[in-house]
């Protein structure tokens, strides 16, 4: 169970936990979003879902960001913010173990990012503290996202296939490197699939010649012809940017920690004219998972 001094929306959790049902929660869990730098290679960001959680009669689910919706049972219909908990829920036991559940996902759903593998894996925790392990396999549980989810390391990406996974030094911190997510805002968050083998060249490439070696490789991986995307990408290499690609409704790029100034002055004046706002730039190290899954 997470400590409640660790975040503001780790405390907001639960403090919206008791004020809907009127006492703490037993469990509170968080899972990071999984980003797949490349289909196959993926790492974890600091951000995720934050599920609070205790034993009930019956169950019922809460979204933070949903509050209109109030308390939802799984005997009715299911809004889009419960599905992957209520698919866990339902997997766990037969019938679902009786829980309460308040979700808080950290990140809009418009980013594209989420790909309901974080919130999946924060709710199997939760119900794994509460109930015991699941009567079998979880949705989501060969998922990549989901896989870094539970076993992602600090300054690591996770290589996964079907039926491996490895941890592969990408210490960005060491290299004065960071992730530059450029959160457009819109509309249109499709990823295309990356060539087949390009998580294990770029996963050879890390090995080698460390973590500026994937920058390139990311930018060989970006499918052009979304103007938006492209335009972002190639303001962000013009200033600086060693490569990135599209993902989600975002363009992901590898940065110098000393041209990220440049960078983002380039990307609020390029791109501010044709958006609703100006793009939200945040800039992200490979996080640890923080509830490790054995």
């Amino acid at each position: 169970m997470i400590g409640l001094a660790t975040s503001p929306d780790i405390r907001m959790t639960a403090y919206v936990f008791e004020r809907v049902h009127g006492s703490p929660p037993a469990a509170l869990h968080r899972a990071l979003i999984g980003l797949p730098l490349l289909d196959g290679l993926t790492i974890a960001l600091p951000w995720g879902t934050i599920v609070a959680a205790d034993p009930s009669a019956a169950p019922s689910l809460y979204s933070v960001k949903h509050p209109a919706d109030g308390v939802v049972h799984l005997s009715g219909p299911v809004p889009h913010w419960a599905r992957e908990s209520a698919a866990v829920l339902n997997s766990h036991a037969d019938p679902a173990p009786g829980t309460r559940l308040v979700i808080n996902r950290e990140i809009p759903l418009e980013t594209g990012l989420l790909t309901g593998a974080e919130t999946a894996a924060a709710t199997f925790l939760a119900l794994r503290a509460l109930h015991g392990p699941p009567a079998g396999p979880h949705p989501f549980t060969g998922h990549p996202a989901y896989r870094a989810a539970l076993h992602a390391r600090a300054a690591h990406a996770l290589l996964t296939t079907p039926g491996t996974l490895e941890h592969v030094p990408f210490d960005l911190a060491a290299a004065d490197l960071r992730v530059l997510i450029v959160d457009l805002g819109a509309r249109h968050s499709s990823t295309l699939p990356t060539p087949p083998g390009a998580a294990a060249r770029a996963a050879a490439a890390l090995r080698a010649s460390g973590p500026s070696a994937l920058g390139p490789l990311l930018t060989d991986a970006h499918t052009p012809g979304d103007p938006l995307p492209d335009r972002a990408l190639r303001t962000a290499l013009d200033a600086g940017a060693l490569g990135g690609r599209k993902i989600g409704a975002c363009v992901v790029a590898l940065t110098p920690t000393t041209a990220l100034p440049e960078i983002r002055e380039a990307l609020t004046a390029r791109l501010t004219p044709d958006l609703p706002r100006p793009p939200r730039l945040l800039t992200a190290l490979p996080a640890a998972a923080e509830d490790p899954h054995p």
